[in-house]
């Protein structure tokens, strides 16, 4: 079925007045406006459906998940970047710490037993 029916205007036209080629170049130019901003199946076959949209998740869905109220409420049990940057700078103190103790400790039992 046709969005617009040109020979029906042209003949509207000219019962209203218009000659042949006045009707006929008013319609070719609403005809052409009209399909120019139809929107066609292929077009309309891009948009997502409801079901397309039914895969994602919904804010209420988001909700059951960590919010900024939970993390404001149970934040001290977690750590943030900054705790584990410092965490990690205190293990490897540690971690020298005990290599330098090592050492000192084998050139102890150098110096006693060698």
């Amino acid at each position: 079925m046709p969005v617009f029916d040109t020979h029906k205007a042209v003949k509207a036209l000219c019962h209203a007045g218009f000659d042949d080629a006045q009707a006929e170049a008013v319609v070719e130019q609403i005809s052409d406006a009209v399909n120019d901003n139809v929107a066609t199946k292929t077009d309309l076959d891009r948009f997502a459906t409801k079901e397309d949209l039914e895969r994602f998740a919904t804010k209420e869905d988001l909700e059951r998940f960590v919010t900024k109220d939970y993390l404001e409420l149970w934040g001290a049990k977690f750590a943030t970047k900054e705790d584990l940057a410092k965490q990690n700078a205190t293990m490897l103190r540690y971690a020298l710490g005990i290599v330098a103790l090592a050492v000192a400790l084998t050139k102890v039992f150098d110096a006693i037993i060698g």
